[in-house]
């Protein structure tokens, strides 16, 4: 009898060790924080109540009489594959948007992801990912059908319930003193999915609010003599700067690249008869979706997410290209990486888009910004600066310091070699191939930033001869992964020209003399940029 008894203790051991597994394997599973900082750390590593309450509800069943079926268990799998995928598609939001992830909005951006993911990686590494992805979520799910079998055929046997529910007993004695040893419901799988209906029907019911409140535009009314007219009929450029956020002056390893380069800037600036007031302003987002911080800067309201653009869409507000049509001016929109259809631009005012099958660009392409933001700005002063008949107002998109931040471009000395853009032949280095595109991001996004910067200080020292208004502005802060947790959503901005006249308002709203703008200083919301630029260039205010 002895040996039998031995097998018998040793199966029960494997049997338990084998339940213990499955608990902390589903736990880790669905209990994933939203910051890879804190993986494995304290909550990530407490059990799970909801594995336990699922576990409850197997050993309740077997309880009655009944057993967990295949399909139950496939169900259950499946269910965990879902939750352990909305987890993973939270991190990634939160390390590269700066928010969670919202389903009822993101869905939609699916095309784009992936056009910006193909943009930034070789053949070789979409094909890789073609294979590794589909091949994991497989493997994640056979793990659960595993840890969901395992913990069923456990919960069968009457000794192994009461081990079970003694466990749970044992579990609760530390709450009864403050402790918590179970993980916090509030980060669990069952918050995250409560936290996506309520956004969803969050999102419905305000609808028509903010509808009623984008079409409520005090400047509606203004005559046309009136709009912008303390302008003088001065060409204004909006410079929106891809990830130029306020950590390159708040983080030392981005400021020790980029402040000799503002500090030069400024000195270019100042020798060719130039002003500059620097502020910071603070945009709806973190880490993309750029086209939002746009829509929020040229509508005058604050579009945080895609919802709120798209029924911005339907508003028929007017928004700053608009008014500048209205006093006279050719209204551009520049963009470089645009390479599909944009129906909606019709809606924001520009008289013409350029787009990336417009710029005639024949050079090499430099990861997923393959036009060089030189070859932009050349390109449109040879195209429109030296030949039109009205002012302009011109929104260019600079895109050479988008992620992943290689390969980057070289600066040409020589501005009138720029030509068709063949004359970066040559220059564009190879992806590593040892390596993925990401590694060594920080550094690679600080010399992105230090060459947009110079870029800019060599084209408006160069080509700028008149009193034109330029301001350059960066559209969000980079990923979170680029700038830490919890970092601000403020972006640089500066404003140049030569007359004084233009710069005047800009030192009313607190920005001050230089490219480095006060950091103590409350940044200015971007979504009141409109109405105070239509409020302080106009012939009267409004409202």
């Amino acid at each position: 009898m002895a040996p039998v008894s031995r097998v018998s203790v040793s199966r029960t051991f494997i049997s338990t060790f084998g339940f213990l597994i499955a608990w902390a394997y589903l736990s880790l599973l669905l209990n994933m924080p939203n910051w890879t900082g804190d993986l494995f750390g304290p909550n990530h590593m407490s059990p799970s109540l909801e594995v336990a309450a699922i576990f409850g509800l197997l050993a309740l069943a077997s309880a009655a009489g009944g057993r967990a079926g295949r399909s139950f268990c496939v169900g259950l799998a499946l269910a965990a594959l879902v939750l352990a995928a909305l987890r993973l598609a939270d991190i990634s939001s939160h390390m590269l948007i700066g928010r969670p992830v919202d389903l009822s909005l993101d869905l939609m951006l699916l095309p784009a992801i992936l056009e910006v993911l193909a943009g930034s990686a070789s053949v070789p590494e979409l094909a890789v990912a073609a294979v590794a992805v589909p091949a994991v979520l497989a493997g994640l799910y056979f793990l659960n059908l595993l840890a969901i079998r395992t913990a069923a055929s456990f919960l069968e046997r009457r000794p192994n319930r009461r081990l079970f529910a003694g466990t749970l007993a044992a579990l609760a004695v530390p709450t009864l003193f403050g402790m918590a040893p179970y993980a916090p419901l509030d980060q669990g799988a069952t918050a995250l999915l409560r936290w996506q209906v309520a956004q969803a029907v969050q999102a419905s019911a305000l609808r028509a609010e903010h509808l009623d409140r984008f079409r409520s535009d005090p400047f509606a009314g203004l005559s046309e003599d009136a709009v912008l007219a303390h302008l003088g009929r001065r060409d204004v450029y909006v410079m929106f700067f891809e990830s130029y956020g306020e950590t390159v002056l708040a983080d030392p390893r981005y400021r020790s690249v980029i402040e000799p380069t503002l500090a030069d800037f400024d000195r270019a600036l100042a020798g060719q008869g130039f002003g500059v007031r620097s502020g910071l302003i603070e945009s709806p987002i973190r880490g993309g979706q750029s086209w939002l911080a746009h829509g929020t800067f040229l509508s005058g309201a604050r579009l945080g997410d895609q919802g709120l653009y798209n029924l911005m869409l339907e508003s028929g507000r007017q928004s700053l290209a608009h008014y500048f049509r209205r006093a006279g001016y050719e209204t551009m929109a520049v963009m470089p990486a645009l390479s599909r259809a944009w129906p909606e631009g019709a809606f924001w005012g520009f008289d013409r888009i350029w787009s990336t099958d417009d710029m005639g660009y024949a050079g090499p392409p430099f990861g997923w910004a393959a036009i060089p933001d030189q070859y932009t700005l050349d390109f449109i002063h040879r195209q429109k600066l030296r030949q039109r008949d009205r002012p302009l107002f011109i929104e260019y998109a600079l895109i050479s310091s988008h992620g992943p931040w290689e390969p980057l471009p070289p600066l040409l000395e020589d501005w009138d070699a720029i030509g068709d853009g063949s004359a970066f032949d040559g220059m564009a280095p190879p992806l590593p191939a040892e390596q993925p595109a990401w590694s060594g991001m920080t550094r690679n996004y600080a010399d992105s930033v230090d060459y947009t910067l110079k870029v800019l200080r060599d084209y408006i020292t160069r080509y700028i001869s008149d009193d034109a208004l330029i301001i350059v502005l960066g559209d969000h802060q980079p990923a979170p992964l680029i700038t830490g947790d919890g970092a601000s959503r403020s972006v640089p901005v500066h404003v140049i020209s030569r007359d004084p006249e233009l710069l005047a308002p800009f030192e009313e709203w607190g920005f001050n003399p230089g490219m480095i703008p006060a950091s103590e200083r409350q940044p200015l919301p971007m979504e009141r940029f409109r109405d105070r630029f239509l409020a302080a260039f106009s012939a009267r205010e409004t409202g």
